[in-house]
């Protein structure tokens, strides 16, 4: 009896309560594929035996050119396999060079902050023996720069090199409106440069018996982002575990 009564509940249930046509069931689907970006063959482990490289990706959407998400997936004919992440950004590669001169490639990642920027993040590792390792990159650890008399600018890139003295007279008229000079060229109030972290990267072939070294660019403004007043260049070379600093030039953009 107490059955019976229990089936006619259900059924009478089943018919008074009408589906919602509004209602959306939704189930664990897979989400989106990772997009290839590039692959490549090469000897990193310095095994003798090239390993397979492929760069891949998330794009933010369908529509957009920026990877959220970067990583490098690389498979070895012993069944090996080690995957490393990057940073994401836009138009993502990878450069396989032996920068750090062990007789084995490294890998060098690069991707745009902006889709048509000039800033950069980068990334250097060396997988030699089977063991990922990521290297430090190169920075200059002393910049200093100020606004001086006479509408010029003074910089010193470590404390044992000479100050280097630029002129910026061709935008006098822009400091003066900004309260920064009198019209004679008398600094107004004290005022440091913006010194920006390396921008841009670039390896460079230093001679066939030193290999590669690394170019940087380290941006210098003045009282605001768009007042861009030169780059120092600075050539890198790495030796024993450490970047050894080749040379450094400033570059005036100020006009």
């Amino acid at each position: 009896m107490k059955l019976t009564l229990y089936i006619i509940a259900c059924t009478v249930l089943f018919i008074i309560i009408p589906i919602n046509p509004n209602l959306v069931i939704y189930s664990e689907s897979k989400s989106n594929d990772p997009s290839f970006i590039n692959s490549m063959e090469e000897d990193i482990t310095g095994d003798g035996i090239r390993e397979y490289i492929i760069l891949e990706g998330y794009l933010l959407s369908e529509n957009s050119n920026y990877y959220t998400d970067v990583w490098v997936d690389i498979q070895s004919s012993f069944a090996q396999q080690w995957k490393i992440s990057f940073p994401g950004g836009y138009h993502p590669k990878l450069e396989l060079l032996d920068i750090t001169h062990d007789g084995t490639v490294d890998l060098i990642y690069e991707s745009a902050v902006k889709e048509n920027g000039r800033h950069f993040n980068y990334q250097l590792y060396t997988l030699k023996n089977g063991k990922v390792q990521q290297i430090e990159l190169p920075k200059n650890k002393y910049v200093r720069g100020e606004f001086i008399d006479d509408f010029k600018i003074s910089i010193q890139i470590s404390p044992n090199e000479k100050v280097i003295l630029e002129d910026v007279s061709s935008k006098k008229s822009f400091y003066i409106k900004n309260q920064i000079y009198e019209d004679t060229g008398k600094l107004l109030k004290k005022q440091q440069l913006t010194i920006f972290p390396i921008s841009q990267m670039e390896p460079i072939l230093i001679s066939k018996s030193k290999g590669y070294g690394l170019k940087t660019i380290q941006e210098v403004r003045g009282i605001h982002d768009k007042d861009l007043l030169g780059e120092i260049v600075t050539l890198w070379y790495y030796k024993e575990n450490d970047w050894i600093k080749l040379k450094t030039d400033w570059k005036s953009t100020a006009k």
